[in-house]
């Protein structure tokens, strides 16, 4: 069994032009995207955690598309969940729902936690989304304003903190221990810092976080 974790795939939230894409810079048609990379990266036996914000609309879309999602499935609840309880999420598709819990010594939330209980080392959150690529306003910085540190904009709050943002991860689920372990790979501390010789090369995550790097000037 392997145990992958995702956050913020917003499923159903890919309106033409809306924050998705607009904000976050996503593709158009991005859950179709998460939920392709989902398929190819996790199997039935495996757990999936996903730290919030999972689907956006009606619940018989969601009935629609949780049963194409393979892995037993536990939700952190985010702030586009609560308006379901947790009883609801486990009735329509996941093993477990709840709004914060305790893995491997890692407390994992939706929003970025405050502190860490008792037993834990770091904290893996989603909700900032591509913070260091311009996802933020003045109305946002008011309402995260607790959340967020001084210079946000390069670095989080806390060293503890782990940021899981699929805007970073090629809109694909992340092996738990490989984020952690590389969590610098998926920006997950503060931004990709460039190197001069960054200029002739691209590089793209693959899906399941394998790093694939492509030089400009091939062709």
């Amino acid at each position: 069994m392997n145990v992958y974790i995702i956050s913020d795939p917003h499923f159903n939230h890919d309106a033409e032009g809306g924050v998705m894409e607009t904000k976050c810079m996503r593709p158009k048609e991005f859950s179709q995207k998460i939920a392709a990379n989902w398929r190819r990266t996790v199997q039935p036996n495996d757990l999936i955690i996903v730290a919030g914000d999972v689907f956006i609309g009606s619940a018989q879309k969601w009935n629609d598309l949780y049963p194409t999602l393979p892995g037993r499935k536990v939700l952190v609840r985010g702030n586009h969940d609560r308006n379901r309880t947790c009883s609801w999420w486990i009735e329509h598709g996941f093993d477990f729902a709840c709004d914060g819990f305790m893995f491997r010594h890692v407390w994992i939330t939706h929003e970025p936690a405050q502190s860490l209980p008792e037993g834990a080392t770091l904290n893996i959150h989603g909700h900032l989304h591509n913070i260091w690529d311009g996802f933020y306003n003045a109305e946002r910085i008011a309402r995260d304003k607790e959340l967020l540190g001084i210079d946000f904009t390069k670095r989080l709050k806390n060293d503890w903190q782990r940021l899981f943002a699929v805007e970073y991860t090629n809109y694909s689920p992340v092996n738990f221990d490989k984020f952690i372990s590389h969590s610098d790979k998926y920006q997950a501390r503060g931004p990709r810092k460039r190197k001069e010789s960054d200029d002739n090369y691209i590089v793209a995550l693959l899906p399941g976080g394998d790093a694939l790097l492509q030089n400009r000037r091939v062709g």
